[in-house]
């Protein structure tokens, strides 16, 4: 008899070089950038990269269950952290994707149906439109505002607000200038009315302060990626317990439940009930500690830094005749740039280590609490510089030695206190 013998398959060896993903020289790492652009990603924070490196570290040496059972509270403590930060209750929070995760959730949850109304901006980031357009296979009316002009437009949304409008949907901080709209009195309109308020904090958590409590919304949506610096892919969603009776069942999963048989489910009465599968521990980990840091500090200290920043940002663009929107007190961390071609502007800088984002017909400079004034003394010598050579990319006055606003007014430039204290 022939005996046959089955021939085990070799396995090659594992080669971490041949699936590593990395950089090619001649790339600069983060910290010798001068880096403007926190409003499309910023470099991850010390805080969250550390807390996901670690998580990285103990996954793949200690592996499962011991590592999900030693992590299985990050969830929980990162909802206890956002909540401290915008003032609710933690089981108000729960985790997210992203932005536009959390705006389709709230375009689904919310009771709205035929001959409704949703009132949105035009000239909104498409994480806070394009669902709401979905909306309209459903029978729901959606009305949007057109218009660069955020300022105006956001008054005409407030006087297109009718009988019929059940929700309104748009950033408390837009992307596109920095103008940040009067959320209280957004807020006192749809209270008054009965209209569902969702916001997209995104461009807002992490440089201003926001109280839900005091200035109260249904549903807010904000990604890590930006101002909060905890990486990509995760970020945080609240839901008011005042509303979460009349939201839909819009997503169900394992963790979404309270309990559940082969007939029925219960569903979670807490933000929660939002969540579904395997999470991204990882994210959740950065997440957390990025809010845990910013908590740390304070908000009010980091929000008062931002609006020093902000002045001496604007002082130093009028001293070199730089022309930008300027919205007063009611602007987040963004300064836009009106350009004639904003991406030559956007990459000429770029070659200099000046990073900023060029955004429709604009130059988008946006900074957090760290940003130095030095830094922006470089980029608007950089901006004369592309003046003086003749590009003709921004609208200007004089090409010929800034006037400086302290020999133009007499002012002096704000200075900035002292640094903020560090964990």
């Amino acid at each position: 008899m022939t005996q046959t013998v089955a021939n085990s398959a070799s396995v090659p060896e594992f080669n971490a070089d041949s699936v590593r993903v990395g950089i090619s020289n001649g790339m600069k790492p983060s910290s010798e950038k001068s880096f403007f652009n926190f409003a499309t990603v910023a470099p991850m924070s010390r805080a969250a990269y550390e807390a996901a490196r670690t998580f990285m570290d103990d996954f793949y040496q200690y592996g499962p269950p011991e590592v999900l059972y030693r992590y299985d509270s990050l969830a929980d403590n990162m909802a206890a952290e956002a909540a401290r930060l915008i003032n609710c209750a933690p089981a108000e929070i729960t985790y997210l994707k992203n932005t536009t995760e959390g705006i389709i959730i709230a375009s689904e949850a919310l009771p709205l149906g035929c001959g409704d109304e949703v009132l949105v901006l035009g000239n909104e980031y498409p994480a806070n439109l394009l669902p709401w357009l979905r909306k309209r296979h459903d029978g729901v009316t959606v009305k949007v505002i057109t218009g660069s002009d955020n300022e105006a437009a956001f008054r005409r949304l407030l006087e297109s607000i009718s009988p019929q409008t059940r929700a309104i949907s748009m950033s408390s901080a837009q992307r596109y200038d920095g103008f940040m709209p009067n959320l209280a009195l957004l807020s006192e309109r749809c209270r008054d009315q009965g209209i569902f308020l969702v916001i997209d904090a995104v461009q807002h958590i992490g440089a201003r302060a926001i109280d839900v409590a005091k200035t109260p919304v249904d549903i807010l949506v904000c990604g890590g990626q930006k101002y909060l610096r905890a990486g990509l892919g995760i970020g945080f969603m609240y839901v008011s317990q005042n509303v979460l009776p009349a939201l839909r069942d819009s997503r169900v999963g394992i963790r979404s439940m309270e309990h559940f048989d082969e007939n029925s489910y219960v569903l979670r009465n807490t933000a929660a009930r939002f969540q579904d599968g395997t999470q991204n521990m990882a994210g959740l980990a950065a997440l957390n500690a990025s809010l845990r840091e910013i908590n740390a500090i304070g908000m009010d200290a980091i929000e008062q830094k931002n609006l020093a920043i902000l002045q001496g940002i604007k002082a130093i663009l009028r001293e070199y005749k730089i022309d930008f929107i300027d919205h007063g007190m009611c602007q987040s961390n963004i300064v836009s740039l009106r350009t004639a071609d904003p991406s030559a502007l956007a990459n000429f800088l770029m070659e200099r280590g000046v990073y900023i984002k060029a955004i429709q017909d604009v130059t988008r400079v946006s900074f957090i609490h760290e940003s130095k004034l030095e830094d922006v003394e470089v980029m608007a010598r950089h901006l004369h510089e592309f003046l003086h050579a003749g590009r003709n990319c921004i609208r200007s006055g004089s090409l010929g030695k800034p006037e400086t606003a302290e020999r133009r007014t007499g002012m002096k430039r704000p200075k900035l206190s002292s640094p903020l204290p560090t964990t």
